[in-house]
């Protein structure tokens, strides 16, 4: 906590000197205006570097710094505040706000761990297949929240299961050991993968979209997903292919360790209560 705390008055401090060294160098020949110190181009460089350093190290909260060049480019004369703000509310950029909310609900009443051990409750009772159900909550859940999100959610429940089929005595360590191996993977892989089914999936999305509509290419959520859930539809069975029969070769006739993972996974949906 210490460190964080020095590393943020650090970066308080070094924002502004490195911004200000910027300044008095001067810009480049090709890049002077009328001042050579304060040519637009080069002052929004000089502002680049002072976010940059005050974002790495969190001077300021990070929502406060990325609102600077509403005050710094108008003050300077860079660009009317008109012409600064637009940006902020680009259709992409409300798109994005607008998935952030809608995930940030999903998390807050707890309807994505609901989601997820309700598929998973329902795999078959094999190794194999409980790996797949795992990728299925994944990769849905994926396609609206943050997959990192995601991830995280699901880890807990999976060791939980993980842990529960090591405990078997049938299995030998190596066995054991693939399937946690195998089911650790699977959820990265369908998080990845699902957050390719939506715009929202991932922001990464969205940024290739607007690069798109800047180009004349006009994709909305609907067109994105014609193409994107054929993809994520291909990619996701063989990821499950390639981990279970493989990389890993989990054996889908095993049953040993089944029954106390779905009693797991029960009565953590059980804890949730009603929705």
């Amino acid at each position: 906590m210490s460190q964080t705390r020095s590393l943020s008055s650090i970066g308080l401090v070094l924002g502004p000197l490195v911004s200000l060294i910027i300044l008095l160098i001067g810009s480049p020949a090709d890049l002077q205006g009328e001042s050579a110190w304060l040519s637009p181009a080069w002052l929004v460089f000089a502002l680049l570097a002072l976010m940059a350093i005050w974002w790495v190290t969190e001077a300021i909260p990070i929502p406060v710094t990325s609102l600077l060049p509403i005050i710094v480019l108008p003050l300077f004369g860079v660009r009317t505040i008109s012409e600064v703000t637009a940006p902020y509310m680009h259709p992409i950029v409300v798109l994005l706000m607008g998935g952030f909310i809608f995930a940030k609900a999903i998390e807050v009443w707890g309807l994505h761990e609901r989601i997820a051990l309700h598929v998973v409750s329902r795999a078959k009772n094999s190794p194999a297949a409980m790996i797949g159900g795992f990728m299925l909550a994944g990769a849905g859940l994926s396609m609206w929240i943050s997959n990192t999100a995601t991830a995280i959610m699901m880890m807990p429940i999976a060791l939980s299961v993980a842990v529960l089929i090591e405990k078997s005595k049938a299995k030998s360590e190596q066995q054991t050991s693939e399937f946690t191996y195998a089911l650790l993977l699977a959820i990265a892989y369908a998080c990845s993968i699902g957050g390719l089914g939506t715009p929202i999936g991932t922001p990464t999305n969205l940024i290739v979209i607007g690069y798109l509509n800047e180009q004349g290419y006009d994709i909305d959520f609907i067109q994105w997903m014609a193409f994107a859930l054929p993809a994520m539809i291909l990619l996701l069975p063989c990821a499950w292919l390639v981990l279970t029969k493989w990389a890993f070769r989990i054996s889908a006739n095993t049953t040993v360790g089944m029954d106390e993972a779905r009693l797991a996974v029960q009565d953590r949906l059980q804890k949730l209560g009603p929705i």
